[in-house]
């Protein structure tokens, strides 16, 4: 009995393991989106910066 209770325990946890790398690859992929987006932005504020000069 505990044997199965065992590998149910580590199923669980691979499952987990599982969904845990899920998110923390959905927050990489997010702060890099992130960070894309503000370079951008002070990208195009710099732009307007150096024209209105």
């Amino acid at each position: 009995m505990q044997s199965s209770g065992g590998s149910a325990s580590a199923v669980v946890e691979q499952q987990f393991n599982g969904v845990l790398m899920s998110f923390l690859d959905a927050l990489r992929s997010l702060a890099e989106q992130v960070a894309m987006c503000v370079r951008l932005i002070i990208e195009g504020v710099s732009t307007l910066v150096d024209k209105s000069h």
